[in-house]
């Protein structure tokens, strides 16, 4: 998948479906981010 049929992709994305897509984004990065935050307190195994 190129980076150009992506880009049109996007721009016919609606309002609700960006917000969906970010909400999605920003829930990984928590998980990832507590997830890290998680290993460097209790130390890698």
């Amino acid at each position: 998948m190129s980076f150009k049929s992506l880009k049109e992709k996007t721009a016919k994305l609606k309002p609700w479906q960006w917000f969906g897509l970010l909400y999605i984004i920003g829930f990984i990065a928590i998980i990832c981010l507590s997830y890290g935050i998680k290993l460097m307190i209790t130390g890698l195994p």
